[in-house]
C-alpha cells in the first residue's frame, strides 16, 4: 500500500488523504496481537471527512485528543478538553 500524504499530525491523531475526494482520521493506538498477546501501538482508522475542517471537527466531537485513562474527575477532563482545542486552534493555525 503506497504511503498516503499526511496533512495534519497532532501527535496520536493525525489527518492524511485518503483519495481524490476523502480524507482519513486515524489515532495512534495499543492494539493487542490475538495470537501473540503482545500490545503494539499502530494507527487505527477513526473515519473519513471532506474537508480538514470537517476532519478537525470530528477530532473534537469525538474526543480523540483526550485520554480517558488519565482523566479522573470532572476537573481533568475540562483541562483536556481546554488542550485539545488548544492543539486545534494551533493545526488552524498552520493551515
Amino acid at each position: 500500500m503506497a504511503e498516503r500524504k499526511v496533512l495534519i499530525d497532532l501527535g496520536n491523531v493525525r489527518v492524511s488523504e485518503y483519495d481524490s475526494m476523502n480524507l482519513q482520521i486515524e489515532r495512534l493506538e495499543g492494539v493487542t496481537s490475538r495470537v501473540t498477546k503482545q500490545t503494539n501501538s499502530r494507527w487505527v482508522f477513526k473515519g473519513y471527512s471532506r474537508t480538514i475542517l470537517m476532519a478537525l471537527e470530528s477530532i473534537l466531537k469525538n474526543e480523540l485528543l483526550i485520554d480517558k485513562k488519565s482523566v479522573n474527575g470532572l476537573e481533568s477532563y475540562l483541562k483536556s478538553v481546554h488542550d485539545s482545542n488548544g492543539e486545534i486552534r494551533k493545526a488552524l493555525a498552520q493551515l
